[in-house]
């Protein structure tokens, strides 16, 4: 099954790439203009998307984020007590939204293939199910013919008696096969829909 586009890495990593060269830029604009208080929001941008596309490596690029983002201050702010502090304090709050928002992104995606996988079983259990009934049925088919011969002999009491049990039977299995077919149609937009395979 071909990926989502959305999902593709490749444009996870482009997206990356581009929103962190515009917050750069933004940075150095910013810190040689004086405006100190907006620019480090936009460093939000590239974190969040680090760590929800790439949680196993969202501490790294996190980390490398905000690294940047300090050498950024040092080269082109105005070097005070005060600026290192918050500018400091926002090294922090990167690398720690980075760690946090990778750990439940890893959650979420631990968890949805759980569910692919809870969902392939139960899929493959409904093809072994279903053709499991379609044995059985046929199984209960012949031996109801049988018994109708043998009955066939008896007195025709208990011969009547016999046969309408046997097309109460036979009208249950019918009503097996019109379910049956019901089924295969809902396993079909299963495989068609879901890409759940015949195995």
């Amino acid at each position: 099954m071909p990926r989502n586009f959305i999902h593709d890495d490749s444009i996870w990593i482009c997206l990356i790439i581009a929103t962190s060269l515009v917050v750069i830029l933004m940075a150095i604009f910013s810190l040689t203009h004086g405006i100190n208080d907006i620019f480090p929001y936009f460093f939000l941008v590239p974190v969040i998307l680090a760590a929800y596309a790439f949680p196993e490596r969202a501490v790294m690029v996190t980390v490398t984020l905000a690294g940047i983002y300090f050498v950024l201050v040092w080269m082109f702010g105005t070097l005070s007590a005060t600026m290192i502090a918050v500018h400091t304090a926002w090294f922090f709050v990167f690398v720690s939204l980075g760690v946090v928002i990778s750990h439940f992104a890893e959650i979420s995606k631990i968890r949805k293939n759980q569910v692919e996988h809870l969902k392939k079983e139960a899929f493959q259990q409904i093809e072994n199910n279903m053709e499991q009934l379609l044995i059985l049925n046929d199984q209960i088919r012949n031996p109801l013919q049988a018994i109708l011969l043998d009955a066939s002999v008896l007195d025709e009491n208990t011969n009547v008696l016999i046969s309408d049990q046997v097309k109460t039977i036979e009208v249950i299995l019918d009503q097996l096969d019109e379910r049956y077919l019901e089924s295969e149609k809902v396993r079909k937009f299963l495989r068609k829909y879901y890409s759940f395979e015949k195995k």
